[in-house]
């Protein structure tokens, strides 16, 4: 159950991720639904409803043709759907619109489970809504009382010609008998009259046997007229009647804005919500720290960097480490820069390069806030740019570019002339890239250049190396292969899980000392929720410098803090 309970915890707190991260698209798009609802409504001309009920059940005429007709939910719905169907009728609307004078149309329906439909009307104008749906309500129940009349009529005119035959039957009941009696009379031959004699005789016993069922349907034909004749007396009371007569309308039912606006406010909202999941699933960019460790495999995220509007200017370069020291970015770098020291706890980490899975990630801006960092906390930094193809170093520090690692590695000037001491920053120093050379990849492949990394690592505590993203080209793989460590960068919203999977297979492949990824330019909770600035009471970002120095002397077993020298050279010699 804990872990079902985590689960579902987890689960929640990814959706509200979403939700948090998709928020402007949630609240756009709701917006959007809103306002095309309102806009909808407020175009709608007024219209107005109006009903009637009419009370559907069996009439009294019906009751008395057919007493013992039994009463049924069944038969009763039926009825009910068959004078629905009536009501909607071709002859019924025919005879409205001469009533009218105009075509109306009106929605039939019953209204529960109940013998009781209502005739629904809309028009422009809240009485005329009223008069056609009255009107059509007094024409079906006019017309059905008036073709009940006339079936109870013709029925009845039916049963009267029946009496009619059957008195005539009753009347010619003793005419075979008379006519044999005519016969005896005129016949001289015994035989002859004594054989009519006989069929008289049978003929006379059966009279009042055939009288009497002739008078039993007479009188059944006579009960049966009488009970249609009462029938069309009361059929103007019968099958249908109006209950409840049609009202006009106080208000009317469309446009309605207000209701209107909500149920677009919560369509809206359900509606942002699934673009909102659909994006994300869409999405393949890195958004959070668990997205990244994810990506690259279970590598370590070093440090979360907060996006600074600043950063979408490529062509200003920013470290904040100098310009803010205690802005919650430089307080990430000062983060990763512990994250490093830490490094060479276990092994030897003086030499990191800084790298990225594609441009424009915010590797050259990692190394520069890295190496200020670091060198204020007394540790001599000296910063490469092997990233020979667009080298920016130099742009972040006011270097010249003019000589540089290319100029040392063809022998044109030594490496001591090509280093460049950072303004105000003493014990941080640039090895500018130099001139562009023709073959960039060849030229970090050569011993020279390892030499010059390896002379580097021995005069500075820290060397670090800007190196080419990883996927566009191959001079980040030969640099991971001689330097301690790699740092990869990866910018939030912007590379995605595969370029950065990918980045990380590479340099696996070389067997690459990754020790951390920097999820760069994150952006809300993704930035702030890991804890830089204020956590638990305790300013992080407000910390002095010195404070710091004497952190890590404490931690190498020495104790106080020792300042830092103004005049040291980064290389001797």
């Amino acid at each position: 159950m804990e872990r079902l309970g985590g689960r579902r915890r987890r689960q929640l707190r990814d959706y509200l991720v979403v939700v948090r991260r998709r928020k402007v698209s949630i609240v756009l798009t709701t917006l959007a639904v809103v306002l095309v609802a309102l806009t909808f409504s407020l175009l709608q001309q007024t219209t107005y409803a109006a009903t009637a009920e009419v009370l559907i059940q069996q009439g009294a005429s019906e009751q008395i043709v057919s007493p013992t007709q039994p009463q049924n939910a069944p038969a009763e719905l039926t009825r009910v759907q068959t004078e629905i169907r009536v009501l909607q009728s071709r002859s019924i609307q025919d005879a409205v619109t001469a009533t009218l004078g105009y075509e109306a149309s009106v929605d039939v329906a019953p209204l529960g489970p109940t013998n009781v439909v209502g005739v629904r009307a809309e028009a422009h104008d809240a009485q005329q809504a009223a008069t056609i749906a009255e009107t059509y309500a007094e024409t079906y129940v006019s017309v059905r009382r008036e073709q009940t009349v006339n079936d109870l009529l013709q029925g009845a005119t039916q049963v009267q010609q029946e009496i009619v035959k059957v008195d005539a039957d009753i009347a010619d009941v003793d005419q075979p008998v008379t006519d044999l009696d005519n016969q005896i009379a005129t016949t001289n031959d015994a035989a002859t009259r004594s054989s009519l004699k006989t069929q008289r005789d049978q003929l006379a016993a059966q009279i009042p046997q055939r009288l009497q069922a002739l008078q039993t349907r007479r009188s059944a034909y006579a009960d049966q007229l009488d009970r249609l004749q009462l029938a069309g007396n009361l059929a103007q009371a019968g099958g249908a009647q109006i209950i409840s007569k049609a009202r006009a309308a106080t208000s009317p039912v469309r446009p309605t804005p207000t209701r209107d606006a909500v149920v677009a406010l919560f369509g809206g909202l359900v509606l942002g919500a699934v673009i909102a999941f659909l994006r994300e699933h869409l999405d393949d960019s890195i958004k959070s720290k668990e997205d990244l460790e994810t990506a690259s495999g279970g590598v370590p995220v070093l440090t979360i960097v907060p996006e600074i509007e600043s950063w979408k200017d490529r062509a200003t370069t920013t470290v904040v480490s100098q310009s803010a020291p205690e802005s919650p970015a430089a307080e990430a770098y000062r983060t990763l820069r512990a994250s490093v020291q830490f490094g060479g706890l276990e092994r030897s980490v003086h030499v990191v390069q800084i790298t990225s899975p594609v441009a424009a990630e915010g590797k050259t801006t990692t190394l520069a806030n890295l190496g200020v960092a670091l060198a204020r906390i007394g540790k001599r930094v000296v910063m490469v740019d092997w990233d020979l193809r667009r080298p920016r170093v130099e742009s972040f520090f006011g270097v010249d570019n003019s000589v540089g690692f290319s100029n040392v590695v063809v022998g044109e000037v030594s490496l001591a002339d090509a280093v460049q001491r950072v303004p105000d920053e003493p014990r941080l120093a640039v090895l500018p890239a130099g001139p562009p050379p023709p073959n960039p990849s060849e030229l970090l492949t050569t011993k020279r250049a390892s030499d010059i990394l390896a002379a580097l690592r021995d005069e500075a505590d820290f060397v670090l190396v800007d190196s080419p993203p990883v996927l566009p080209v191959s001079d980040a793989i030969i640099v991971a292969g001689i330097v301690d460590a790699t740092v990869l960068v990866v910018s939030a919203n912007s590379t995605t899980k595969r370029q950065t999977g990918r980045a990380a297979e590479l340099l696996r492949h070389v067997d690459a000392s990754v020790i951390g990824t920097v999820l760069n330019a994150a952006s809300g909770e993704d930035a702030y929720g890991y804890g830089y600035g204020v956590r638990d009471g305790y300013a992080y970002a407000g910390e002095s410098d010195a404070g710091r120095r004497a952190w890590f002397a404490r931690r190498n077993g020495k104790t106080g803090s020792a300042p830092v020298p103004q005049d040291e050279t980064v290389l001797r010699g």
